[in-house]
């Protein structure tokens, strides 16, 4: 497994205002490393286009995140073809101040 730190780290004001404008609908978050860009999508729709066993643990896993009010970004990295996910707890994303 990769390990993708330096481009969340990156990419972090952009996934967490992506997240943000859209953390009501529960959205999954893709940072596209080619595209250089950040995008929140509808879950449900992002998690069909996976492949079957990835598209039940995804969506199982992704439950269990927005339950708790977390988010799911995924790293897509075509020059690699890898397509990696992380999750952040509420906590992560917004600490308490």
């Amino acid at each position: 497994m990769k390990d993708y730190q330096e481009a969340l780290t990156e990419y972090w004001p952009a996934i967490w205002q992506a997240w943000h404008d859209h953390k009501t609908k529960d959205p999954i978050i893709e940072c596209n490393l080619a595209e250089c860009n950040v995008s929140a999508f509808p879950s449900k729709e992002y998690i069909n286009t996976l492949s079957g066993r990835t598209r039940l643990d995804t969506l199982k896993l992704f439950k269990q995140v927005t339950v708790k009010r977390g988010m799911m970004v995924f790293i897509k990295d075509p020059d690699e073809r890898i397509l990696q996910s992380y999750i952040f707890q509420a906590e992560d994303i917004e600490p308490a101040t």
